[in-house]
């Protein structure tokens, strides 16, 4: 299931971002965990980040059991969104970010 944190902005949100979402969510269904979007186009981060354009997605983690999981889901929609995506293992959520080589 896809879900929007409470407080969560997504006005904006590019295409290629819903292609993300919708590609993380998928993976995030094979665990049976919810994929909720933390952040799209609000909150704080750093200069130039691709949040502020619509082109990067953060995806909530705690719900997974432990590190090794996270890190295993993060590895495979790396895998399935392809090299023009950036996809980090933060400490807290997974950063997806459309960036074309």
């Amino acid at each position: 299931m896809m879900s929007i944190k409470d407080g969560a902005e997504v006005n904006g949100l590019r295409v290629e971002m819903l292609v993300a979402w919708v590609t993380a969510e998928k993976v995030y269904s094979q665990l049976n965990v919810d994929c909720v979007l933390t952040e799209g186009t609000g909150g704080k981060h750093g200069v130039g980040s691709l949040h502020y354009v619509g082109l990067a997605i953060d995806l909530r983690t705690r719900n997974f059991l432990n590190t090794r999981i996270e890190k295993e889901v993060a590895d495979e929609i790396r895998e399935r969104l392809g090299s023009q995506y950036d996809v980090v293992l933060e400490d807290d959520h997974i950063h997806i970010e459309y960036q074309p080589k």
